[in-house]
């Protein structure tokens, strides 16, 4: 049988969920029947991932562009003469701007597109500016309707807003959540955990709060630092720690440095093994304004480290119960937050109940 040639188009290979989603799909497809091409612009934290997983990379620009510059001819040139040349079936594409890129391409070559969607292009405009967001996606979809063959949504907001607004017909779109294998958590040794506490200055009596993030707009920022502020002076022997990078980093430690939280809430940067990281958290914090399915949140719950999330956003009231297997509350006011953390980290029994009923 000669196996199907899918090339899977994204902006870069930073880590983001779009990225991680892509390297876990490219893991689990049958080699006999699909041969996986990934084609992006700008490396980044997985890029060594997809290299080592022996997935077949092209790189279609040096570096980032906008959709809206003269590099988007070349791309979509480029990209064009890439599915040409390898006979691609299906062009996969998974970010707005891969999509534009892709599409054409793919138009241009006769490949067939599958459109995956992990951004909010498919969101109400008027509810994405009150969650504090803009974007030119709204404005450019009109001419993006109907070129793809069928179309991923991650949630059930996204999939009723492209068959109300009549940019797809229902049977070419489906909403297919994102996945993660079971059997990828981690578990440590008391000396590893110890060890991974040392590193980060956190004591054994200390009770550990995780946000893993990019530090960008949408991850609600300010709510962000006035709930952990909050869970900081209700309970001393609680540490927040905030893994990840962003534009915004340097400004969220300027608010950590002028409170004097510097020992209770803790950017430690990029760490590339969130899995083995939650080996030593009590709780999950994630108050994003805007998300679609988290991976991150799925971690967690793999781990059986209870979450506490948004409500309204995204998925996560199609698979969270609140107060079952994990927390849901408002990112529109941080009242409530604070507690209901504190309560978990006072609480070992229930954190026991809620983690193993979210995995």
């Amino acid at each position: 049988m000669v196996p199907i040639r899918v090339c899977h188009v994204i902006k870069t290979l930073n880590l983001g969920g779009a990225e991680s989603n892509l390297l876990n799909l490219t893991k689990v497809l049958d080699p006999n029947r699909f041969e996986i091409h990934v084609a992006y612009s700008v490396g980044g934290e997985l890029e060594p991932r997809f290299q080592v997983a022996g997935i077949r990379l092209f790189k279609f620009a040096d570096q980032s562009h906008k959709l809206k510059s003269l590099a988007t001819f070349k791309i979509v040139k480029r990209l064009k003469d890439y599915f040409q040349k390898e006979k691609i079936d299906i062009v996969h594409t998974h970010t707005f701007n891969a999509h534009v890129w892709g599409g054409a391409a793919a138009k241009l070559a006769g490949c067939k597109i599958l459109e995956h969607v992990h951004d909010s292009r498919y969101m109400d405009p008027v509810d994405f500016r009150r969650r504090g967001e803009t974007s030119q996606q709204y404005t450019m979809i009109k001419y993006f309707k109907n070129i793809s063959d069928c179309v991923v949504v991650l949630t059930r907001q996204n999939y009723e807003f492209v068959i109300e607004n009549r940019i797809y017909p229902a049977q070419r779109v489906w909403e297919i959540q994102n996945g993660i294998d079971l059997s990828g958590g981690k578990v440590l040794s008391s000396s590893e955990k110890e060890k991974l506490r040392n590193r980060f200055g956190v004591s054994l009596d200390q009770k550990v709060v995780l946000t893993p993030i990019r530090f960008s707009p949408e991850k609600n920022l300010e709510a962000l630092f006035k709930i952990v502020l909050e869970v900081a002076k209700k309970m001393p022997n609680a540490v927040c720690l905030i893994a990840g990078d962003g534009p915004e980093k340097g400004n969220f430690e300027v608010l950590i440095k002028k409170a004097g939280a510097e020992n209770q809430i803790k950017t430690i940067g990029f760490y590339p093994d969130i899995p083995k990281l939650l080996n030593i958290v009590d709780v999950f914090l994630l108050p994003s304004t805007i998300e679609l399915h988290s991976i991150a949140i799925m971690e967690a719950m793999r781990q059986k480290v209870p979450v506490v999330v948004s409500q309204n956003v995204g998925c996560n009231d199609e698979f969270i119960q609140n107060w079952e297997n994990g927390i849901l509350m408002s990112p529109f006011t941080v009242s409530g937050w604070a507690d209901a953390i504190v309560h978990l980290l006072k609480d070992p029994e229930l954190r026991m109940k809620m983690g193993n009923a979210g995995f």
